[in-house]
């Protein structure tokens, strides 16, 4: 399914996995809004004071110039004094983490809606073409079909964890308790420490027993849980069925079809395996975002596609004749290319707009701490910054910024308010950088691959902003779910098109920008 049908795979689950960027806005805006609230009550300048003071007492300034500028980089972390700790105190004020932990309420809030849409168009999807249907107009019909009762579905496997793992808790908590009382009572009865310490010691061995076996239940009932609930999701959309009748089919189904359970149980143990090698593989090779494209378009629709397979008992009906693997990446990458100035053409607005909010971001980035009087150091050997084959850096910086481009797109299809602040807060940080750096180290440091990594980022910017269009007039009624597929497959092939570009923009900052910078800072 994967290969065979990867033009309609592969967009739903990069789907799925950009509007997780719906549930991360709540979070920066309430990151921004504190770090606003605590500048503008001057509670912010204390604490770069404390920084420059304890960067003074470490090390001389990092010029002579009387600008009265810090490096960071001379920091003892074992000189901090304790104005530095009240400054950071002072920050934590009741509207300050109020505003974060309304923030985090929020995005947590959002990331389970937010996965019970990207759930039910998933399943969806992998359902529609077992049934020889179009899957990525199958994944927008399912999301705004089923994504209520998938919901329901995560709200009773919560209710069903709470159920087995409150009791669990509180039988560890009560032989914690009864430790501390026991060593409590020893120390109050010292005076006959000989008839204590007999109670204390047997209350110690009972508390670790009950510590020990509950965490054994807890993992074995939590276990239980979720394979009772693996198939609930797969009953939503085979059997067009609620919540409560999905979870109770899936509870019956490893009893009414032992076999094909335990086929499911060996094929989910085998993929996590997998995904634990390529981790460590990527991991030994320092490309460790090779793991969050495996988690993201490879491992899940495995997994869906059998288990949807397995509970329908639908084969997947067979293709045509799929062309040579050369000629299908030529397609594709070369294709995307074409579709990449097609775009840009078609909807100018968009990537304007995109890279107009993200100069804006940067413009308030770098004012807000070019004011400061911080600078970092930009390091002494530059030129071997990534070292002498920086081969996993390269693989980590093309697929790191093809995910977020792809993430900024497809989390744009929610009115676009996803992209506008993440375009937004990406400018804002390297603006910020931008401010504590000399103007000519950043862009020796920058302008090598920006000059090809930031247009690529903008028009994925473009994408989503674009995408944002379509979902308003999807749920203004004004376009069909054929329209909003079509827009998702023209988004994919785009984001194809722009592979190469992050490939070459990656080539240049592992290997030829750190030269470069030294060169440039060196003379």
């Amino acid at each position: 399914m994967l290969w065979e049908r990867s033009a309609s795979v592969i967009p739903v689950y990069l789907l799925v996995s950009g509007l997780y960027g719906v549930a991360r806005v709540p979070l920066l805006l309430a990151g921004l809004l504190a770090l606003w609230l605590a500048a503008s009550s001057g509670r912010l300048q204390p604490f770069v004071d404390a920084l420059r003071d304890a960067a003074s007492d470490s090390a001389p300034p990092a010029s002579g110039d009387g600008s009265g500028s810090v490096d960071l980089g001379a920091v003892d972390p074992d000189q901090l004094g304790p104005g530095l700790g009240d400054a950071v105190a002072n920050l934590l004020t009741p509207d300050i983490v109020g505003v974060v932990l309304l923030g985090v309420f929020l995005s947590v809030l959002l990331s389970v809606v937010v996965s019970a849409v990207g759930g039910a168009a998933a399943i969806s999807t992998v359902f529609g073409l077992l049934t020889d249907e179009d899957g990525v107009l199958a994944a927008v019909e399912g999301a705004g079909t089923y994504w209520r009762s998938f919901l329901g579905v995560r709200v009773l496997l919560l209710a069903a964890l709470a159920i087995v793992l409150v009791p669990i808790g509180a039988a560890i908590v009560w032989a914690v308790g009864l430790v501390v009382g026991a060593s409590t009572g020893g120390v109050a009865a010292s005076t006959s420490a000989s008839a204590a310490a007999g109670p204390s010691a047997e209350s110690s061995v009972l508390a670790l027993a009950v510590v020990g076996i509950g965490s054994i239940a807890a993992f074995v009932a939590v276990l239980v849980v979720f394979l009772l609930f693996a198939f609930a999701e797969q009953a939503v959309v085979v059997d067009d069925v609620g919540a409560v009748a999905a979870v109770r089919r899936s509870v019956r189904f490893p009893f009414r079809r032992p076999t094909a359970f335990l086929g499911y149980v060996v094929v989910a143990f085998g993929a996590l395996v997998v995904s634990g090698l390529v981790a460590g593989a990527a991991s030994v090779a320092g490309a460790t975002r090779v793991t969050g494209l495996v988690s993201a378009i490879v491992v899940p629709p495995v997994l869906d596609g059998f288990k949807t397979s397995l509970y329908a008992e639908r084969p997947l009906p067979p293709t045509p004749e799929v062309a040579p693997p050369g000629e299908r990446l030529r397609s594709a990458f070369g294709g995307g290319l074409r579709a990449v100035g097609r775009f840009v053409g078609d909807h100018p607005l968009a990537n304007v707009a995109s890279l107009a909010i993200v100069l804006a971001g940067g413009a308030i980035g770098w004012r807000a701490t070019a004011s400061l009087g911080v600078s970092l150091p930009v390091g002494s050997d530059v030129g071997n910054v990534f070292g002498a084959f920086p081969g996993g850096t390269f693989v980590n910086l093309a697929v790191n910024n093809w995910l977020v481009a792809s993430n900024v797109a497809f989390s744009g299809l929610a009115a676009g308010i996803p992209a506008v602040v993440t375009l937004g807060f990406n400018g804002l940080i390297v603006g910020a950088v931008g401010g504590v750096f000399d103007p000519i180290a950043f862009l020796a440091l920058v302008a090598p691959h920006g000059v090809v990594e930031i247009p690529a980022l903008v028009v994925g910017g473009g994408l989503g902003l674009w995408l944002g269009g379509v979902g308003l007039g999807a749920a203004r009624g004004r376009l069909v779910a054929d329209e909003v597929a079509s827009a998702i497959r023209r988004t994919y092939r785009v984001l194809l098109g722009l592979v190469p570009l992050f490939v070459l923009a990656a080539f240049i900052e592992a290997f030829l920008t750190p030269a470069i910078a030294s060169l440039v800072l060196t003379g």
